[in-house]
């Protein structure tokens, strides 16, 4: 059964009118208790009356007269406000157009599964093999790796994981310099 928590002692005024606003609570299906706000018209009739949805829930009875004793005659106006324009939830049951996620990588839409290579080995060393040295110097492991494989550079089939950095760095530049030889004699 609902009870009045409290009357506010001035009117709420908005476009529509002047009303007597109160808050009115009970006791929730779920054991909480809730509280919503009423709104009588000062020149209309009980069946006037705007009504808010829930405004607050609460564990206890005592917490709610707390919340209700608090309320400023702004938060009355945004809650006519409410109670004028209800919020109006739409559900939609939708169901699912896949059975199961895309795979991480489609070839077939540009994305290689080739290592790509942060700079092209043949390109420096051709200027200058020092310089080629250099450049490896200032990259990582991976780095590494991923030039060796994409410019196949180990068709040995070598176990480069083994060989150090340092080694990586000698490797690429001696592969360089082996195919570059032939253009300088």
């Amino acid at each position: 059964m609902s009870e009045i928590l409290r009357s506010f002692a001035e009117t709420i005024r908005d476009d529509s009118g002047e009303y007597f606003a109160r808050v009115v609570s009970r006791p929730a299906p779920n054991g909480m208790w809730e509280a919503w706000l009423e709104f009588l018209p000062v020149n209309g009739t009980a069946a006037d009356t705007l009504v808010s949805p829930v405004e607050s829930r609460q564990a206890e009875r005592a917490q709610l007269v707390y919340w209700a004793s608090g309320l400023s005659p702004v938060y009355a106006e945004g809650s006519l406000h409410r109670a004028q324009r209800p919020l109006i939830v739409r559900t939609v049951i939708e169901s699912p157009v896949s059975g199961s996620p895309a795979p991480r990588h489609h070839p077939s839409r540009g994305i290689s599964a080739e290592p790509a290579a942060v700079l092209d080995p043949f390109a420096i060393g051709s200027r200058s093999l020092d310089i080629l040295r250099q450049e490896l110097h200032a990259l990582g492991r991976a780095r590494l790796l991923n030039i060796i494989a994409a410019y196949g550079m180990n068709p040995g089939g070598e176990d480069l994981e083994a060989f150090s950095d340092p080694q990586l760095i000698t490797f690429i530049v001696t592969t360089v310099d082996a195919a570059l030889a032939p253009r300088r004699g």
